[in-house]
């Protein structure tokens, strides 16, 4: 278990720790962030270091440094991908991490096809000054976000949101969902447009829209996870 969280739209370092300390129990080993006034970036993560602990520190740049990553999650076939990037991409840590940022780096959004595992992920793109996040096909790991005009926050827990804002509304419809499912069906959660990621989904802010893209539905079965 880790925390990611995030801004696009506003450089606040500030903000960032502000996130980071109130989901510290997440990730009490290392809490380390990215900030970029120009490009108004602001990435951070606490971690619960498990794999590669010296060196899977994130966010994560991508061998090429076009694109930055936070993931909180496990992705369990890594090594096998690792084996086959390995033969065009020189990796530097023995890190689940590194092996996801170079997938997208090579295989863009269809990367996400080709892992075992679970996952919340955010990556910026530098070249095309966008961000996508990305949840695993059922949704284990928890991703939240809100987006009001041109700024979005991403965080893994509510109360990284609330550190922007926390004058949210509770969502009487959303709410009544929850008594009838006994928890929120995604996007939904129990405020006003404050929105989870799909399972199986991808969301790309970029040039202040939104687009989602469902890159697995359970109806279609099984993914064999080739490449």
């Amino acid at each position: 278990m880790c925390a990611i969280f995030g801004i696009i739209g506003k450089s606040d370092i500030g903000l960032l720790r502000k996130m980071s300390k109130c989901q510290l129990y997440r990730g009490p080993d290392s809490q380390t962030f990215f900030n970029n006034k120009k490009l108004k970036v602001s990435f951070g993560m606490n971690r619960l270091a498990v794999i590669d602990k010296k060196s899977g520190y994130q966010p994560m740049f991508s061998h090429d440094k076009r694109f930055l990553l936070v993931f909180n999650g496990t992705i369990y076939n890594f090594k096998e991908i690792k084996k086959f990037l390995e033969k065009k991409i020189s990796f530097k840590t023995q890190s689940d991490t590194e092996v996801l940022i170079n997938s997208y780096s090579y295989w863009g959004n269809k990367s996400f096809n080709y892992f075992d595992g679970m996952w919340a992920a955010s990556i910026f793109d530098f070249k095309k000054k966008r961000m996508i996040l990305s949840r695993d096909y059922v949704g284990q790991k928890p991703l939240i976000y809100y987006k009001k005009k041109e700024i979005v926050i991403f965080s893994s827990q509510l109360n990284g949101i609330f550190q922007y804002d926390n004058k949210f509304h509770i969502s009487k419809k959303n709410y009544g969902n929850f008594l009838r499912f006994n928890h929120f069906p995604a996007p939904e959660t129990l405020y006003q447009n404050i929105n989870q990621v799909c399972p199986g989904e991808i969301i790309e802010f970029r040039n202040n829209r939104i687009n989602s893209k469902k890159y697995w539905k359970v109806e279609n079965g099984g993914d064999y996870n080739l490449f």
